[in-house]
C-alpha cells in the first residue's frame, strides 16, 4: 500500500465464474470453498486487499470493477472507489469497490461514476449468493471512497497489530 492510493489486491474468483474460492495461507492455495447455485455467477472480480485484517477475521473483502475476468491468483494494484455495507452471521464483513490502477482515473474518479446498474446488480447478486445456506445476510448502503479508506486504514492498522504480536 504506497499511502492508500492504492491497494494490493489478490483475485479469488474471477468474473463470470460460479466456484467460490478462498485462499488458505496454512497450505500457500486458493481452496474451493463450493459451487453457487443455479445459473449464478460472481458479476465482478472478487478477492482480498492483502496486509489486511477484516473485522470478521479474514482478509478485507474486494471487488475488482474490471470489465473483463482477472485470473485467480493475480495481483492487481488498485485504486479504492467505496464501499458495500455488509453483514454476514452478525459480522461486518465490508465490500471495498475498487479499480485497477490502468483505468482511467478521468473515468471512475469516485464510487457514483460506476454505472448505477452495475452497483445495483452487485448489491443484489450479495443479497442472494447465499440463498441455499442458512447464513444471514444484509445488504447496506454504497459509501462513499472516504468510508471506505478508513475500513481500509483500520483493517491495515489490525493486520500490522497481529504481525506484532506474532498472530500471523
Amino acid at each position: 500500500m504506497d499511502g492508500f492510493d492504492h491497494i494490493s489486491c489478490i483475485v479469488e474468483i474471477p468474473k463470470g465464474t460460479n466456484t467460490k474460492y478462498e485462499y488458505n495461507e496454512k497450505y500457500n492455495i486458493f481452496e474451493l470453498e463450493r459451487c453457487l447455485v443455479s445459473s449464478l455467477q460472481y458479476p465482478v472480480n472478487y478477492g482480498f486487499i492483502s496486509q489486511t485484517y477484516a473485522l470478521d477475521n479474514d482478509p478485507l473483502d474486494v471487488l475488482i470493477f474490471n470489465h473483463d475476468p482477472i485470473d485467480r491468483g493475480s495481483l492487481v494494484r488498485c485504486r479504492v472507489l467505496g464501499v458495500l455495507d455488509f453483514v454476514d452471521n452478525d459480522e461486518i464483513d465490508y465490500k471495498i469497490i475498487a479499480v485497477p490502477h490502468w483505468s482511467p482515473k478521468s473515468k471512475y474518479p469516485r464510487l457514483n461514476c460506476i454505472e448505477p446498474e452495475h452497483l445495483k446488480i452487485f448489491k443484489q447478486f450479495f443479497r442472494i449468493y447465499k440463498i441455499d445456506r442458512a447464513n444471514s445476510v444484509k445488504v447496506g448502503e454504497w459509501k462513499n471512497g472516504r468510508k471506505a479508506l478508513r475500513a481500509v486504514t483500520e483493517a491495515h492498522q489490525r493486520w500490522n497489530k497481529r504481525q506484532e504480536n506474532g498472530n500471523v
